[in-house]
């Protein structure tokens, strides 16, 4: 996955990151509301379904004392005054049938004496099952005498049986032998009345499910965008996997053919170049040949061995490319093949007058200090060990003019720090990121004889040994440190 990430053009990458950040913001959202929004809108629910108990409480109780005042208005009516002598004629039995029957609500009215029922609207009554509005009756003919009661019977099943539009919620009274009902996953709100029904309580309840319904639905739409986004991210990846799959086995393709003909032209070129360096050379020794035509002689050798060079690091290249170098792991002392190579550059910094300063006894932050280590054994491949390290050498040499060149060896934590520094050209800041690309030179108008391969080189077959190559600069004109650090294979 990592690869193909770095071999997407941007367009690819800006999309897949475009697509990832909805995804987080869609999930993100999601679990607010999974975890935060639905206890709110639980709150702010339940404030509503207060709410709604409050009107339906307060239209309860105006119901019950609009009962009341139809109750203390048939008391006043002259009628009423038949309760002392007991008409014959039930004039007050039909009145209270009418007005029963216009109240509805199975309501039952009755007119008593002092001691006994004298007229009611119903004939078959239970009185425990009734809720009881009791007024007096006063004369006519005398206001302050009173000749009976008038009662109100409000079936206590209406009461149980309480209407509310909403066919999710439910509304109930509870007192003594009133329960509530059954209810699950439900929010429940309550409150205690007063007035004419004082002591009892009016509860109301709302199915979660239907009470979070709105939110239920954006969670869903939600979830369905992320299931959305999350397809349509896996199809983008593999389309351009596949379109990936494609350009890399191309790639391969080229690949193989670019190294089928260097490596094809690199033998080609090699016997010529070596036929014409070993007539050069024999030709620069002939005694016949003047002191002009030598020189001439020797640039056609350096031209000559500048372009073998050049063959030799392609014919590397393509073996490290094509993984077709083989590695042979053998036990080496790293100070004495440093000390070896250092002798085979040491001619060419004599040559420039360069400073030598080496310090490769291992004598450090890893060792006491009075202990110089002279066996630093790995397991590593001498061969790649030595041209990685000479190439650092060289290259130290090549761009240095004046002044010194570094040498370290440390070690920590099992791991070895060779450390090149030189007083040369240095290298721009912002061309260091691009030190390890094939054929690339930062000093391509300073320095003649360079192919821009010796570190892409170097790199390549420093990791093959377990290695790596850092290159550091101030910048121009202050210097370059070379890092290798490796371990045992």
């Amino acid at each position: 996955m990592k690869p193909l990430w770095k071999n997407l053009p941007d367009t690819y990458k800006i999309l897949i990151s475009m697509l990832l950040f909805v995804m987080l913001i869609q999930l993100s959202t999601l679990v607010y509301i999974w975890k935060v929004e639905s206890k709110v809108l639980l709150k702010k629910e339940r404030q509503n379904l207060s709410y709604e108990l409050n009107i339906n409480a307060k239209l309860l109780l105006e119901h019950m004392k609009s009962l009341e005042k139809e109750l203390v208005f048939l008391s006043t009516l002259e009628v009423m005054d038949d309760i002392l002598v007991k008409d014959i004629d039930k004039r007050i039995a039909i009145l209270l049938e009418k007005k029963s029957k216009d109240l509805s609500e199975n309501i039952v009215l009755l007119a008593m004496d002092s001691k006994e029922v004298v007229a009611s609207s119903h004939k078959n009554y239970n009185r425990n099952d009734f809720l009881e509005f009791k007024v007096s009756v006063q004369a006519s003919f005398d206001k302050n005498k009173t000749i009976g009661s008038l009662l109100l019977l409000y079936p206590f099943k209406n009461l149980r049986e309480l209407k509310i539009d909403n066919p999710h919620q439910k509304l109930w009274l509870k007192k003594r032998h009133f329960t509530a009902p059954n209810l699950k996953d439900n929010i429940v709100v309550s409150k205690e009345l007063n007035s004419i029904l004082k002591g009892w309580r009016l509860s109301l309840s709302y199915e979660k499910e239907y009470a979070l319904k709105s939110v239920r639905e954006v969670e869903k739409i939600l979830l369905f965008a992320f299931v959305l986004s999350l397809l349509s991210l896996l199809f983008v990846v593999w389309v351009l996997s596949k379109k990936q799959m494609k350009i890399l086995e191309h790639t391969q393709e080229v690949l193989a053919l670019k190294r089928m003909f260097l490596s094809t032209m690199s033998h080609e070129l090699r016997t010529p170049l070596g036929s014409i360096l070993n007539l050069t050379q024999h030709l620069m020794v002939n005694p016949k040949i003047g002191d002009d035509e030598v020189e001439m002689l020797g640039k056609i050798e350096n031209s000559s061995e500048h372009l073998l060079g050049m063959i030799n690091n392609l014919l590397q290249l393509s073996k490290l490319e094509s993984n077709s170098m083989s590695i042979t792991k053998e036990s080496i002392n790293v100070r004495m093949v440093i000390e070896e190579m250092i002798e085979i550059v040491e001619p060419l910094i004599e040559e420039k007058a360069l400073l030598l300063k080496k310090s490769i006894s291992l004598v450090g932050c890893c060792f006491p200090t009075h202990q110089i280590i002279d066996k630093a054994i790995i397991e590593t491949d001498v061969h790649l060990f030595k041209q990685v390290v000479i190439n650092l050498l060289s290259n130290a040499i090549k761009f240095t003019e004046k002044g010194s060149i570094e040498i370290h060896l440390t070690q920590k934590d099992g791991v070895f720090i060779f450390e090149v520094r030189d007083t040369g050209c240095g290298i721009e800041k912002e061309k260091q990121t691009a030190l390890f690309s094939e054929f690339y030179q930062a000093h391509s108008a300073e320095v003649k004889y360079s192919t821009g391969l010796g570190l892409a080189l170097s790199q390549k077959m420093a990791m093959l040994i377990n290695g790596e190559i850092q290159i550091a600069s101030e910048g121009v004109g202050f210097g370059t440190t070379a890092t290798f650090r490796f371990s045992s294979l």
